[in-house]
């Protein structure tokens, strides 16, 4: 009778399979270890190139501003400078019509009507020279209320005007580019029914002054 054989592998062979197997596993390939150091040593050097670049950004954001913000004083200085050239001849008038007010030797008449011709004349000058600028006067007299441009501070109870007119002005409104800039102070109608019911009164003011009523 035979013997079965004995396929179990013996130790020497256990071992040198478990010492493949772990070379396989443990020892990386050559090229990739080379990679990974390629790639550690390029790592700083991109970091310090983007530190560069951000410092660089950063340096000419400053120097926008620093450009934005004379470009502003200078513009500033402009428009401020030709203001006040245009205010100029208003300053020189002035002083031209108090120097001829100290030489002159006339009646009081005459003297009251040169100054003010003088005053009309410097008020259309400056008028002039800030309606070049944007300026204008907000119309107000027979106009109708409005709130966006007129402040009332009184009603006026003696006009004939239609209620919400507005029948004089206390202080000019201006505006500057379409903007307010102040806006007019006025006097407001409240209708010629107030007018009509104040003049006639009351029962019991007619009572108090003494008038009789009606149908007694």
């Amino acid at each position: 009778m035979k013997k079965k054989r004995d396929t179990k592998p013996s130790e020497t062979e256990v071992d040198s399979q478990n010492d493949s197997a772990n070379e396989g596993s443990s020892v990386p390939p050559e090229g990739n270890s080379e990679d990974c150091q390629d790639s550690a040593q390029e790592a700083p050097d991109e970091l310090g190139l983007l530190r560069r670049q951000l410092d660089r950004a950063k340096a000419d954001l400053a120097n926008i501003r620093k450009r934005h913000r004379k470009e502003l004083d200078e513009a500033r200085g402009r428009a401020i400078e030709g203001f006040a050239n245009e205010l100029l001849p208003v300053l020189d008038n002035f002083h031209l019509a108090l120097d001829a007010h100290k030489a002159k030797d006339h009646d009081a008449g005459s003297d009251i009507q040169s100054m003010l011709e003088g005053l009309i004349m410097v008020r259309s000058l400056l008028e002039g020279a800030l309606e070049r600028h944007g300026l204008a006067e907000i119309p107000s007299v027979d106009k109708a209320f409005d709130p966006n441009l007129h402040e009332a501070i009184a009603m006026d109870p003696s006009s004939a005007a239609p209620a919400g007119q507005i029948t004089q002005v206390v202080q000019r409104g201006y505006q500057l580019e379409g903007r307010v800039l102040r806006a007019s102070r006025v006097m407001v109608s409240g209708g010629p029914d107030q007018t009509e019911n104040r003049e006639a009164g009351s029962p019991q003011d007619r009572q108090t002054k003494g008038e009789p009523e009606e149908g007694s």
